[in-house]
C-alpha cells in the first residue's frame, strides 16, 4: 500500500497521475519537482458517505513541492532534509478545494525506489499532520 495520509485518513496515491522529476543542473545543484495524487477511488469510498469526515470534499488531494534547489550529484539520495517554507524559489502546498500552505515539510527519502515526505497542513485553523510515503521502483 502507498501512502498519501491526512491525519487519520490513508487517500492512497495515484501512481499514474504522480509525477516526480530530479534535473541536474550546469551549476552543480539538482531541481526537484514533485507532483503526487490522491487515488480517486479511494477518495470514493471515503467520501460516499455524507456524515464521513471528508465528504464536504469534491476532489482527491494533490501535493505539489516545486523548485527545490539542492546541492549535490545526481542520483545520489536525499535523506532527512527539511523543506524551508520561506523559501521564495520554491513552491510547496497541498490542494484539497483550495491551496493550503504545508509546514514542518520533511522530505525523509527521496531516492529511485522510495519517496517519503511529512509534514502539516492547516484545515479549519487545525494542523493536520500529513505523510506520503510510497514505492518508485518494482
Amino acid at each position: 500500500m502507498q501512502i498519501f495520509s491526512i491525519g487519520d485518513t490513508n487517500f492512497d496515491v495515484d501512481a499514474v497521475k504522480s509525477r516526480i522529476s530530479v534535473t541536474a543542473g550546469a551549476d552543480g545543484m539538482r531541481e526537484i519537482n514533485i507532483r503526487i495524487e490522491a487515488d480517486d477511488e479511494v477518495f470514493l469510498r471515503l467520501t460516499e458517505d455524507e456524515d464521513a469526515p471528508w465528504s464536504w470534499a469534491l476532489y482527491p488531494p494533490s501535493f505539489i513541492l516545486q523548485g527545490l534547489l539542492l546541492a549535490g550529484t545526481d542520483g545520489a539520495p536525499v535523506q532527512m532534509l527539511a523543506v524551508d517554507a520561506s523559501n521564495a524559489d520554491c513552491e510547496c502546498s497541498l490542494y484539497m478545494m483550495e491551496y493550503r500552505d504545508v509546514a514542518d515539510l520533511r522530505l525523509v527519502e527521496l531516492s529511485a525506489q522510495r519517496l517519503a515526505l511529512t509534514g502539516k497542513v492547516d484545515f479549519d485553523g487545525k494542523d493536520l499532520p500529513f505523510a506520503i510515503d510510497m514505492r518508485r521502483a518494482a
